[in-house]
């Protein structure tokens, strides 16, 4: 066999061990002897866990980063329609709410720190809104800007002034031209994607406010660290990104349950069901997502039929 052909079948056999896993999570869910569930559930962990967990890892198997990282597909029961076929809920997600311009590269990418005072946003307001390429002749993240932090005083600081006294108020698409950078754009569009899924944004399940919260602020972690560059930063993006496919399985089987309410002969426990390991998920939201994965199954079992 080429590589090519041992790649192609590595993944066709990954899809399977997919399946199965949604397979026993659905079982489980829907399991009448909680005894038996708990078992069933368990079995499916172990499989996401230890193998999908392995054969989807980018970090070192057994380096320290990898060691601490919480698992992609350990999370309450996944739509098996949806994560089988594609491999990743956060991938499925991205495909079905987010439109093919929004997923090219954005030369204009800007993000403004969220916990930045008013008083000193507007001054990057106002040069955002400026002729021309306004962050161009933004230093990058890692530039020596003796300036940083100095007062702006508006009418009397250049614009290009004010982008050196801000600096580090903002990241920029030149500051994610990396391996790095291209892990933070998929962890933005992620969270734009969870964001805009039909269960969050019309299914009235969670406070979308507050979600919408939790996800900038990852976004903007997301994108510091991926500024910072370097190994250690790739190993928190890849944490970061795991952490948002737990998520990202949770907010899919609600989002797939909520569409199909209409054709679904028995939705009501199904939507109940997706909609409770998602709140107990948004409630910990994050850092510490693999807590929240081990009550999300929990509260699963516990309300089945």
């Amino acid at each position: 066999m080429s590589e090519r052909e041992v790649d192609a079948r590595v993944e066709e056999l990954t899809r399977g061990l997919r399946r199965m896993a949604a397979g026993l999570l659905e079982a489980a869910s829907d399991h009448p002897d909680d005894v038996r569930a708990r078992e069933l559930s368990a079995a499916a962990r172990i499989l996401a866990s230890e193998v999908l967990g392995r054969l989807d890892g980018d970090a070192v198997s057994d380096s320290p980063a990898r060691r601490s990282e919480p698992e992609v597909q350990d999370a309450a029961p996944a739509a098996p329609s949806a994560v089988a076929e594609t491999g990743s809920a956060l991938e499925e997600l991205v495909e079905l709410y987010l439109p093919d311009y929004e997923r090219r590269r954005d030369d204009n990418l800007v993000m403004t720190d969220p916990d930045l005072p008013y008083e000193r946003w507007r001054h990057l307001h106002r040069v955002e809104f400026g002729r021309g390429m306004a962050y161009e002749d933004a230093p990058v993240w890692n530039d020596t800007v003796p300036s940083r932090g100095k007062a702006v005083v508006r009418g009397m600081t250049s614009k290009r002034e004010v982008l050196r006294r801000l600096h580090h108020s903002y990241v920029t698409r030149r500051d994610l031209d990396s391996p790095e950078g291209e892990l933070a754009v998929r962890v933005m569009q992620g969270c734009k994607a969870i964001e805009r899924s039909r269960a969050i944004g019309d299914g009235d399940f969670v406070d979308g406010s507050d979600l919408g919260r939790k996800l900038e602020v990852l976004q903007w972690r997301a994108l510091v660290v991926a500024a910072g560059r370097g190994e250690h930063a790739r190993a928190q993006l890849q944490t970061q990104l795991r952490q948002l496919e737990v998520l990202a399985v949770a907010v899919l089987e609600l989002d797939t349950a909520f569409r199909r309410r209409n054709s679904d002969p028995s939705p009501g426990a199904r939507i109940a069901r997706a909609a409770q390991g998602v709140k107990v998920l948004v409630r910990h939201w994050p850092p510490k997502a693999e807590e929240a994965v081990a009550e999300a199954a929990a509260e699963s079992g516990s309300t089945a039929p």
